[in-house]
């Protein structure tokens, strides 16, 4: 049985962890990803930098796939220098029981630009903790996209902190969950420096008895003014039995701030599953079409149009 970990009890109440991991027999095991495309930034084992007003034409593609009774512990660096761009492709797979417990640690620079696109397709009794911390400088821009499916239990936690003035960070994500599957995204948003924009936008689907948690939260220090915070849940019961939880919250020090958050969680509208059927499209269909355009809003974020083809037929594939 793995170490138990020793949580604060508030950031985890939906989540727990420790139980999940009763149940796995893994042991630890050396951790190796995959990196097409990233050999000359590479600096040792885990850390990549990409060097100052270099744009990376080509997305780097990185894999850590895990294999039963494995407990894999990773830590990776990215360091986008001043004025650079370049797009990460993330791919979380395996089969069986294992663990995956990852750091990604992230600094984006003065007029750097990094785009992230993470693909979780875990293996339905695995359990996956993955933390991403991102720094900001001064006109940085951080965009990411998560697209998860599969995994037991799972916990995505990102701590985004703008601390260069006109920093930017667009986050959003899609969750699939069926059967009993737990999944957990918690973020922390610290707008430090003033004149700087964040945006959360998550999507859940939940059939069967699955659960799904999110946690937003908004944090804008006392010298952060100007800010434009924005956090949006939607989520989508497609049973009685799913649960979902919904946790957002603003902290605010800061008094000429303009900060929003919502959120829904509610079941298929019957209104224009009703008209579809009116119009001669069989209730599986228009409930096929409905959802694909429920989880198209996320979709529509990735910006490179190869990644947007590729996650979409993934999605799809969820639906059938």
């Amino acid at each position: 049985m793995p170490m138990l970990l020793n949580l604060n009890p508030e950031s985890w109440k939906y989540s727990n962890i420790n139980a999940a991991l009763k149940k796995l027999d893994v042991s630890e095991t050396p951790c190796a990803w995959e990196m097409s495309g990233a050999y000359e930034f590479l600096h040792g084992d885990n850390t990549i930098i990409i060097p100052k007003n270099k744009s990376v034409a080509r997305p780097i593609d990185l894999r850590l796939v895990a294999k039963n009774a494995e407990q894999l512990t990773s830590r990776l660096i990215i360091t986008v220098e001043e004025g650079a761009e370049v797009t990460f492709i993330e791919r979380q797979s395996g089969e069986g029981e294992y663990w995956k417990n990852i750091d990604m640690v992230i600094n984006v620079a003065q007029n750097a630009k990094l785009n992230h696109y993470r693909f979780c397709e875990e293996d339905p009794f695995c359990v996956v903790t993955e933390r991403t911390n991102v720094t900001l400088g001064r006109d940085a821009r951080y965009n990411t996209v998560v697209i998860s499916g599969c995994a037991g239990f799972g916990r995505s936690d990102f701590h985004v902190k703008l601390t260069g003035q006109g920093a930017e960070c667009d986050l959003s994500g899609l969750t699939l969950l069926a059967g009993k599957q737990h999944s957990d995204t918690t973020l922390l948003i610290d707008h430090i420096a003033p004149h700087c924009k964040s945006s959360q936008f998550f999507k859940t689907v939940l059939n069967d008895s699955s659960r799904g948690v999110f946690q937003g939260k908004i944090h804008v220090h006392k010298d952060a003014q100007k800010t434009d915070g924005y956090q949006l849940s939607n989520n989508l019961l497609l049973s009685n039995l799913a649960e979902m939880d919904v946790k957002p919250e603003l902290e605010i020090y800061a008094d000429d701030v303009k900060c929003s958050h919502g959120s829904t969680t509610g079941q298929l509208d019957e209104t224009p599953l009703f008209y579809l059927m009116s119009r001669g499209i069989s209730k599986e269909d228009a409930r096929r079409l409905l959802l694909e355009a429920f989880m198209g809003e996320v979709l529509e974020k990735i910006k490179h149009d190869d990644v947007r083809t590729m996650f979409d037929e993934r999605v799809r594939l969820w639906l059938k």
